[in-house]
Formats: C-alpha cells, structure tokens, sequence
C-alpha cells in the first residue's frame, strides 16, 4: 500500500522548548516560561484592537501596508522594504521557503535559537551549527562554516535561551565575510531591551544592504504575544519575495489595529524596558550570591547555570514546578544544568528568588 510522504526533512523537525507543566492546582501561578511581557500591551494598544473588533466580518484590506507604514515612521525607514507577517516566525520562514533550495545549508550558532534548524529541515535543507564562546556567537566559527552550499545565515540577535548578543562591528564583519549570494538573517525579536552602544546601528545595516534581512516581533516589550505579529526589513527584492509567498490577508485587523496603536505608545514602551532592565539586574544578583552562574543578558530573561550536581537545574525546575512557578528548560543536552527565567513582576521575581534559596538551602 502506497503511503503519501512529506518532505524527508520535515521528519527531522524536533521540540526545541522542554514544555512547561501547570501545576495540578487551584493555587496562583507565576509563569516565567515564554518570554512574554509581564507588563502587558499598552492600554493604547488595547483600546485600539477591541475597536477594531467592530468590523471582524470585512477582510483586512491592505492591512499588512498600512502597518508598514507605521513601523516605517517610528523607525525612520523605507515602507517599501517591510513586510508584515504572523509572528516574526511566519517571516523567517517564508525565508527559509524563498532562499534554501534542497541541498544548500543553512549556518546557525550551535546554542543560539534552537528553532533554526527546523526552518532547514522543513525545506530539505541542511543546519550547520558553528561553534560559539560560552553560548556567545563566533563570528569567526561561522564564517569557518562556509561552503559553496551556504545559502542563508540565521542569527539571533540578541539571541535566545542565551541573552547574549553580537555588536555592530562583528555583524558587519560577518555580513562582509560571506559570499554575495548567501542571506544573512538577524532575527531581533529582544532589539528593543537592547541597552549597549555598539548595538546600534544594526537597523541601517539590515537596511542597506543587498544580503542583510532583519526580522521584529510586537510579542515581546509591546505586549502583542497573542496576537502574533511581526515584521522584517531588508532589500526590495527580497521584500517582494517575501510578500509573494505570504498568506492572503495574513494579518487580523485586531493585530494591526494593536500594533499601530503599540508603536505610538513610547512611554509605555520606555516603563517596560526601564522596568525590565531594574527587575533583570535585581534578580541576577540575587541569583549570584546564590552561588548560580547567570550569564549575562540583553532580553527580558536571563539563563542561569546551576553548577552543583546536588542541586541540579533539572530538581530546580520541578521544585519551581511544585511551587507553582513555570520557567523553562531547553531541550538541548548543552542546557540541561540551565534554566531560563522570564523577567516578571517585582513580587513574581521576588517569590522566585526566595524559592530557588529554598531549594539550594534544603
């Protein structure tokens, strides 16, 4: 009996998240798990999608247009080179569709987004993983990497479970280093929790250049996660590309409504990042001075280390489970003695705190 197949890669696509268990509780949970923004969506943002409720039962005409145009004017750039998606991730892969025929490889950082593979495997493409530096990219590593079959490189910047990110001068020099017809894709979803100097400037590279594609999330410090919207900026041509191969009206008039609305917003967006960046900096000490290793972060997260076997992150984690708190694991070997931690509130963060000295105490 014959049997339909599906492309032979899609067979290799795995997990690359340990799902978090809610507790068989009535009690409150704090969910640090996702990276999503305690601090919720702009009321501005709120308003605006609830409004856009009164006309669900029209098509969205020219939607995705009218929220380039947005994101164009707060970011200085050109309309015609955005495209808005799903979710960043609908964007990354209508990429990988466009630009990795079966066959060519697809280079990643070895402990960078752990999803890069899959956008490979569901084209019948090949992942590299370049080594790194202590879960930081390796520029050098990944051009080592390159091959008359290198078609794309992913990179996510900052990168997640790690927090780690790559600065302007090592971009360029990998964007100068790979051949011309090889895309290199910067996936920014955290960009706005950025905090360095030589962070900046990478938008004008992704925007001037003929094989540089960045991508953007409102999942993240605009609140939007449910709402799943995303947008890309890079060369015209690729843009169109891009385009073509998206869903008709691949955006809901909630989601654009929202996001326009989240964009406007700069002072909600400025408490969520100072906010953030205060409750980060409070929670790694702590975590510190409890002997933990906590890598340092450009998110809304930090991945912490627990280097005692006795009092490892896979008992770490159940305990937390225990007490009704959901953070994360990965399911790469590399991170089982870590857990990413989601930046909550002030009395979330604290509870986590007084919990995780709990468990190393007992």
């Amino acid at each position: 009996m014959a049997i339909v197949k599906a492309r032979t890669g899609i067979y290799n696509i795995k997990p690359h998240m340990i799902a978090a268990q809610a507790p068989a509780t009535d009690d409150a949970v704090i969910n640090i798990s996702s990276n999503e923004s305690a601090f919720g969506a702009s009321p501005q943002a709120m308003r605006a999608a609830c409004e856009a409720m009164s006309s669900i039962e029209r098509y969205p005409e020219q939607g995705p247009e009218r929220l380039a145009e947005a994101v164009a004017e707060r970011f200085g750039l050109d309309a015609g080179s955005i495209a808005c998606g799903h979710g960043s991730d609908d964007l990354l892969a209508r990429l990988a569709r466009a630009y990795l025929p079966p066959g060519s490889e697809l280079i990643r950082s070895v402990n960078g987004y752990q999803k890069v593979p899959n956008y490979a495997f569901a084209n019948d493409a090949v992942p590299v993983s370049a080594s790194d530096r202590d879960f930081a990219a390796d520029v050098d590593a990944i051009l080592a990497c390159v091959t008359d079959r290198t078609r794309m490189v992913m990179l996510a910047n900052p990168d997640n479970p790690t927090g780690t990110y790559t600065d302007l001068a090592d971009v360029e020099r990998l964007k100068n280093g790979l051949p011309s017809d090889a895309l290199l894709v910067l996936d920014m979803a955290y960009a706005e929790y950025v905090d360095r100097p030589d962070y900046a400037d990478i938008i004008a590279l992704a925007t001037t250049s003929d094989n540089v594609v960045m991508t953007r999330t409102f999942s993240k410090i605009y609140g939007l996660a449910g709402m799943r919207l995303g947008w890309m900026a890079g060369p015209r041509d690729i843009i169109d590309v891009a385009k073509r191969i998206g869903l008709t009206f691949p955006l809901s008039s909630p989601a654009i409504a929202a996001g326009m609305a989240a964009l406007g917003d700069r002072d909600h967006e400025r408490i969520v990042f100072e906010t953030t960046l205060g409750l980060r900096e409070t929670f790694a000490d702590r975590a510190r001075a409890m002997g933990l290793k906590v890598y340092d972060s450009q998110t809304n997260f930090l991945l912490i280390r627990f280097p005692d076997p006795t009092r490892s992150a896979i008992d770490a984690h159940g305990y937390l489970e225990a007490h009704n708190i959901l953070a994360r694991r990965q399911a790469s070997a590399a991170f089982d003695d870590c857990i990413r931690f989601t930046i909550g509130l002030e009395h979330e963060m604290e509870t986590v705190a007084e919990t995780l000295e709990t468990f190393l105490e007992s």
